[in-house]
């Protein structure tokens, strides 16, 4: 799911949610409302909640890439460590796929302010609709509240700006918005929630790397961690047959990860041992639950191969 994310409408069954804009001021309350609703990719993390957990502790307290340092010179923070909450978004209607980073924390706007203009050669600054905004070789980025922070390119972070105030729809009154109340990531906010509308945009990049059943159209999924960690998931497909095959093709998958040699050396088979798949109609519920005595270095475990693979990307 995170490699579709990376790598980027039938009914749910609960009914589209009208735009409620124009409002009388920008509205972070809910980061969700910053995201436009052409997005066909998101995903909502709460830093926070991620820093205190012991399931994640050690991975927010790791450096994958030793590269804060570098980010805060060139952005004037950094997200992993000083923002409360961020949601990643990525939409394809331009054809090549468009990030948006949404931030909420304290934010120092000399310090974004400098570090852009320092790192951006040309940049200007200006404001969109009352929010301070620098732009410059294709990137951008505002101060849509002074605690709420979007960047991306030019476009997207004005219609970052836009879909706050409520003068074009958000992501929640769209098909990802609904897949979000599907799982009540609205309601009980867990640490992290992915939403995807999977395009052929990434399935063509998925070729190779992942596989992506036929009929599937859209992925949602919480993360849960309290004493215990649990990952709920659900998949939508065009037909019961399609979700079938797939809920069949990731159980047997999952049963030869298990039984992988490297996984058990590694201590990751906890992450398998309570995977349940099941078919549904013309979904897949997918629900991963690891209690909290098999915990015990497995977040160290996680980091290290994390680390690995950004050193390899590098």
């Amino acid at each position: 799911m995170v490699a579709l994310v990376a790598a980027g409408c039938a009914e749910t069954g609960t009914g589209a949610v009208r735009a409620r804009g124009p409002r009388t001021g920008p509205d972070d309350g809910d980061l969700w409302n910053l995201a436009p609703n052409d997005t066909d990719a998101l995903a909502d993390v709460d830093l926070a909640a991620l820093r205190t957990s012991p399931w994640s502790r050690s991975l927010m307290e790791g450096s994958l890439d030793a590269e804060r340092e570098g980010r805060r010179r060139r952005f004037g923070y950094d997200v992993f460590t000083e923002a409360e909450r961020m949601l990643v978004v990525s939409t394809e209607t331009t054809g090549a796929p468009a990030t948006l980073t949404i931030a909420r924390g304290r934010f120092d706007t000399a310090h974004v302010a400098g570090a852009f203009l320092g790192a951006t050669p040309g940049a200007s600054a200006t404001q969109w609709r009352g929010s301070p905004l620098w732009e410059g070789e294709g990137r951008a980025v505002a101060l849509v509240t002074p605690r709420t922070l979007a960047q991306g390119d030019g476009p997207r972070v004005r219609a970052a700006v836009d879909a706050a105030w409520g003068m074009i729809p958000d992501v929640g009154s769209g098909p990802l918005g609904e897949l979000r109340r599907t799982l009540e990531a609205d309601k009980s906010p867990p640490a992290v929630t992915l939403a995807i509308s999977v395009t052929d945009g990434m399935r063509a990049r998925a070729q190779g790397v992942l596989a992506v059943p036929d009929g599937l159209h859209r992925i949602g999924a919480r993360l849960d961690l309290g004493d215990d960690l649990d990952l709920e998931a659900l998949a939508l497909f065009d037909g019961g047959g399609q979700a079938a095959r797939a809920a069949t093709l990731w159980t047997d998958t999952a049963r030869v990860y298990a039984k992988q040699r490297m996984v058990a050396l590694l201590g990751l088979s906890p992450l398998l041992d309570g995977l349940t798949v099941a078919a549904e109609g013309s979904r897949v519920h997918v629900h991963l639950h690891i209690a909290s005595n098999k915990r015990e270095g497995l977040a160290d475990k996680i980091l290290a191969i994390l680390q690995l693979l950004a050193k390899a990307r590098q």
